[in-house]
């Protein structure tokens, strides 16, 4: 017996040595009381949804940096810009942290947002071309057509009680997504889809659930959770349709210049180097640029109408802009018009900023670096960036809680620490696809105000979020009233 305790001490005595430089910076930075073994798991024991309340909730208390234990690993949280730009803008931080980023893998594989180092390097430099502005015009015809069936699909609900306008949106995102990037007419905006899209909302859910709660992270003990019956449905269906997808292209064998899917950009470049993007590759850029896209579009597309309704001052001044810009429902949108649409542009940015698509942001540090003065932060060490709390400083922000598209207007924009609005995330792995995001919102937007004003009961201040990937009501809900213009 007495050799077993000596046994145990000494691989304490090990543990606490080989970890030494963690310790050390926790005992100098505040942070909520760890407990032995799990840390500060006991903070997130409690329902998904208030996931994110508990979150902001401590790092409003302690400053920045603070210290958090996910069971014995040791995670620094960062609230404040300059230490944001120090992490977010070097190289050394450009991994993201394997052991929570690999809840992914069984849906985006070694996509974009999991993979790093060599592989990561090539695959951005070769898939970045794709999203450059000038390359996604050829899809505005597309953003444009399927928009209008949402338009037709949107008619039913004139003059009717509030609803929940995200499924409409969530599904002409999917129809818009399937035909620009896997080249496929889905009908997602006729029911088509819906089983599929569920099950990809819900992946996000179980995903975020398994990087927060310690005890979902053994695949052992995931296993006999609730999730796990749905996340292997869910990762049956997302693969197997992009399988089918990839199927269908290498049958089609699509030439045309005036119009490549990314599907077929993709393939394109696999045959000039074996190298890059075999079938799995494929695959694996597909599932991540899809969900990454389409849940990009419908959170803020739903958001921005919402907080429209709540706010019919905002919305009038939209609706001027568009009708001296472009016109009425009869009049043609096009690339040159959209773009010159500032106000829309100052609104989303400001709905971007409320409610980003990653309110959370996770690095792994590839060596030791000074954060400040004395403070450095150990290699191998996790890093957190919350960018709910950048976008909410009242330091960077004249009304940091309230919908108030004037944090925009250009004076004020370069008055203002870069690193304060980072919604496509920033620096070296920003996000590649903010010029299509951009462009379909926008679209998407400019053609539901020229036919419909929106109403809600809906209050800003009531407005109760969660999080899993991106950032929701609790409720799930969108809930507004559409009125036909004349």
């Amino acid at each position: 017996m007495f050799a077993w305790i000596c046994v145990v001490f000494l691989l304490l005595i090990f543990h606490a040595y080989k970890n030494r430089k963690y310790y050390l910076l926790s005992w100098k930075l505040k942070g909520p009381f760890p407990l032995p073994i799990i840390g500060n798991g006991l903070s997130f024991l409690c329902e998904n949804d208030n996931l994110l309340d508990k979150t902001i909730e401590i790092c409003n208390k302690y400053p920045s940096p603070l210290r958090l234990w996910f069971g014995p690993k040791f995670t620094l949280v960062i609230t404040d810009v300059t230490q944001a730009q120090k992490v977010m803008s070097s190289y050394n931080f450009i991994t993201k942290d394997p052991d929570l980023y690999k809840f992914l893998e069984p849906f985006d594989g070694k996509g974009l947002i999991t993979s790093s180092g060599v592989k990561w390097r090539k695959d951005r430099r070769l898939i970045s071309p794709i999203f450059a502005k000038k390359n996604i015009l050829q899809y505005f015809p597309t953003v444009l057509e399927q928009t209008k069936i949402l338009i037709n699909v949107m008619e039913s609900c004139v003059d009717k009680p509030a609803f929940n306008i995200e499924p409409y949106i969530h599904r002409c995102a999917a129809d818009i997504v399937n035909r620009t990037f896997l080249g496929v007419k889905t009908e997602a905006q006729f029911g088509k889809m819906d089983r599929f899209l569920w099950l990809l909302h819900r992946m996000y859910t179980i995903i975020y659930a398994r990087i927060v709660k310690v005890w979902l992270q053994n695949d052992v003990l995931f296993q006999f959770s609730s999730y796990w019956k749905e996340h292997e449905e869910g990762k049956t269906v997302i693969l197997g349709f992009m399988d089918k997808v990839i199927e269908i292209s290498d049958k089609n064998n699509q030439q045309s210049k005036s119009f490549q899917p990314v599907i077929e950009q993709l393939k394109s470049m696999r045959d000039e180097d074996a190298g890059f993007c075999t079938h799995q590759d494929l695959k694996d850029h597909l599932v991540t640029l899809y969900s990454a896209s389409e849940d990009t579009v419908t959170s803020i597309v739903s958001f921005t109408l919402l907080l429209l309704g709540m706010h019919p001052n905002i919305q009038e001044r939209v609706i001027e802009e568009i009708h001296t810009t472009i016109g009425d429902k009869n009049s043609n949108i096009d690339e040159n018009n959209v773009n010159k649409l500032e106000y829309l542009e100052m609104v989303i940015k400001d709905v971007l900023r409320l409610f980003p698509i990653a309110s959370f942001i996770v690095r792994k540090a590839e060596k030791e670096i000074c954060l400040y003065g004395d403070c450095w932060i150990p290699a191998g060490c996790s890093v957190i960036v919350s960018i709910y709390n950048i976008h909410r400083d009242a330091k960077h922000w004249e009304k940091p809680n309230q919908f108030y598209p004037e944090h925009f207007l250009p004076d004020t924009v370069r008055s203002r620490h870069p690193y304060a609005f980072m919604p496509f995330s920033a620096g070296p792995r920003g996000c590649i696809g903010k010029p299509f995001a951009y462009m379909t919102m926008k679209i998407m937007l400019v053609t539901i105000l020229q036919h419909f004003q929106i109403e809600t009961d809906e209050k800003f201040s009531n407005l109760q979020l969660k999080t899993d990937i991106s950032i929701r009501p609790k409720n799930d809900r969108f809930p507004i009233r559409l009125l036909l213009r004349k």
